[in-house]
């Protein structure tokens, strides 16, 4: 019996020291490629928390790949025109806002008045209303152009990205993601109310937008956004003690065959050692829970979140009596019917002319995840829905869809639609008869063989850099190795992330069987 005993411990030590030996093999060396990664999430992370900081630094697009270069109005550089007159028509999106002269065959730089930073002169909506009043609306509030320049106007809001303009008898109507003001043209100051409460709601929130806000902190506001970027930074500060640990040992070998100095090299490698420990130890979980969180923000994982409702967690921003917050993306009056249709984050309703009574319309357009971006009436009846989904031509009174660019009929498949379609509609136009779309990735496509549209001009794609945020979000995302791995880059976040949990599982591992003694 004593030696059965004596067998199995020895058994037991034996595959322990198998078990530490593949571990540690894997903690330093997957560690040493995974601090790439770790590196370019982190620091990428901490930006996309302070967009607004940041707004005011760009970054040339002579440094990227040629998925991010303007070419032939691609990548949401226009989204829609505004004809001042017979003469000057005003071209707006991502790349601000610019003026083209048919009488002098030159564009003119139409931003004067934004803040620095193209972030600051991204145009969601361009109106000329009907007692010529030009309003943008931007992501950081509502802007008329007065005396030659862009002016703010002050909004009494807390969030004052505007997603949507509108103009209804006499009004202008200001639609934010979460409620909509009322400007009387005639008056200075902007009102603004919630939307109704539709019938049958329960305060749930999306399981993704849950995740989303608990990754980023953002479910504890400005608080919540700061933990996140010191647990970003302590990612940071374990990445590059790894590395040091894995370098150090060799160069002190080396300097010491020299019969050079080590002084500086040992203390950085036993403060790397001792920290790296000790703060990965006591901060685990909190990597772990930030780790696990951000790998169903993307697909292939977040298809299995993507139609999940979770109740909204109590006392937080997702707790909130607003039936609309952060849902709200455009909005249309229809004066047939004396109704409005508004486009939200769950779909297409229907708002009563006295914005007392919203309901849910049957007979959805497909619309992308990432919203809508046309969303422009034809007739008393039809309007052309925009998204990556594609460009359909819908009635909402008797609910009938059609792909507008093949005429074919739409029929739901019910379910999760995919997120990108064939044609990723980014904007539409239509000068005297002339359509066109702007897709993300071709740029502005003509509908029917007559149609033209102006080439870009070399003026605007040299003054129209990306923002820092923007380049932030696709490093976070992995679109920036679209260029070289192709359509695999989608796979990036989930096997960085699903690798980084077992990088820190193992550290936790070997640190309670060895160091901690």
């Amino acid at each position: 019996m004593g030696n059965f005993n004596k067998k199995a411990n020895n058994y037991r030590i034996v595959y322990i020291f198998t078990v530490m030996k593949f571990w540690r093999k894997y903690h330093k060396w997957g560690g040493i490629f995974l601090s790439f990664f770790l590196l370019l999430f982190a620091i990428s992370g901490i930006l996309l928390n302070h967009r607004q900081t940041i707004s005011s630094i760009d970054v040339s697009r002579n440094f990227l790949s040629s998925s991010y270069q303007y070419s032939n109005w691609n990548n949401a550089a226009v989204k829609g025109i505004v004809e001042l007159d017979s003469i000057n028509t005003l071209y707006y999106g991502n790349s601000g806002i610019w003026q083209y002269s048919t009488h002098l065959k030159a564009w003119q730089d139409y931003n004067e008045g934004f803040p620095k930073g193209i972030d600051n002169r991204k145009i969601s909506k361009l109106l000329l209303t009907s007692n010529n009043r030009l309003f943008a609306a931007t992501l950081f509030g509502l802007y008329e152009f007065k005396t030659d320049r862009w002016q703010a106007i002050l909004l009494p809001i807390k969030h004052k990205r505007i997603v949507d303009l509108c103009e209804v008898k006499g009004k202008l109507l200001i639609l934010t993601r979460s409620e909509i003001g009322q400007l009387e043209l005639n008056i200075e100051e902007p009102t603004f109310k919630l939307l109704p409460t539709p019938d049958n709601h329960a305060r749930t929130t999306s399981l993704f937008k849950t995740i989303w806000v608990l990754h980023s902190g953002e479910i504890l506001g400005l608080t919540g956004k700061i933990l996140v970027d010191l647990i970003a930074c302590i990612f940071i500060f374990l990445s590059i003690t790894g590395i040091i640990w894995f370098v150090f040992p060799s160069l002190i070998k080396r300097a010491k065959k020299r019969l050079k100095t080590n002084k500086n090299k040992i203390k950085a490698f036993r403060f790397s050692v001792k920290w790296h420990n000790k703060l990965g130890y006591y901060t685990v979980i909190l990597l772990i829970f930030t780790t696990f969180t951000g790998i169903f923000l993307r697909p292939p994982l977040l298809i299995a979140i993507a139609n999940a409702e979770v109740k909204s967690i109590p006392y937080t921003m997702l707790d909130t009596p607003n039936a609309w917050y952060d849902q709200l993306r455009a909005i249309r009056y229809n004066a047939q019917y004396d109704v409005y249709f508004v486009s939200t984050a769950k779909g297409m309703y229907a708002l009563t002319s006295n914005m007392d009574e919203m309901v849910k319309i049957p007979g959805q357009p497909p619309v992308s995840v990432m919203g809508i971006n046309v969303f422009e009436q034809i007739d008393k009846n039809n309007y052309i829905i925009g998204s990556f989904s594609g460009l359909y031509k819908w009635n909402p009174i008797s609910g009938s869809c059609h792909d507008y660019l093949s005429g074919r009929k739409h029929i739901d498949q019910g379910g999760m639609g995919r997120p990108i379609g064939v044609n990723m509609a980014a904007g539409y136009a239509n000068i005297e008869g002339n359509e066109v779309y702007f897709d993300y990735d071709k740029g502005a496509v003509p509908i029917g063989k007559n149609s033209v549209f102006q080439a870009m001009p070399d003026v605007i794609k040299q003054n129209s850099p990306i923002s820092l945020w923007n380049l932030a979000l696709e490093v976070h995302t992995g679109r920036i190795f679209q260029d070289i791995l192709g359509a695999f880059y989608i796979l990036i976040v989930p096997l960085v992330g699903i690798t980084s949990l077992a990088l820190l599982i193992s550290g936790l591992w070997i640190y309670l069987k060895k160091f901690r003694k």
